[in-house]
Parts: C-alpha cells; structure tokens; sequence
C-alpha cells in the first residue's frame, strides 16, 4: 500500500510524473480500445461466415425432391 502511496504522490507533485501517468493512461486507453474493436471486427467476421454457411446450406437442401417422401 506503501508504494501506490509514493506513486500517486510522485504523479501528482513532479511534473514527470504527472507525465508519466498521462501517457500511460493514454497508452492504456487505446490498447483497451484497440482490444474492443477487434473483438468487434472478430464478432461481426464470425457473424458473417454463419450466415454464409447457413445460406449455403439452405441453397443446397432446396435441390432435393421431397416428392419422393410422399410416396
């Protein structure tokens, strides 16, 4: 608890610090936006492929006769 202590003041007081802490913030803030967005861009490509899929499958199953199963 000691050293979150001596961080916090050393980003407060020195102006080094108070650099320090902007950037990593800032370098946090866009890997966690970086992070969301390709989780984004992986839902909506895997969203993408099923409905394909899907659609595929669904063009193929129209060709069978289903007369056949009447008889």
């Amino acid at each position: 608890m000691k050293n979150a202590v001596a961080l916090w003041q050393f980003i407060r007081r020195d102006p080094v610090g108070r650099w320090l802490g902007i950037a990593w913030a800032v370098v946090a803030w866009f890997a966690l936006t970086w992070i969301s967005l390709t989780v984004t861009a992986l839902l909506l490509l895997v969203s993408a492929a099923l409905v394909y899929v899907q659609r595929r499958r669904r063009d193929l199953d129209l060709g069978l006769d289903e007369l056949d199963d009447l008889y």
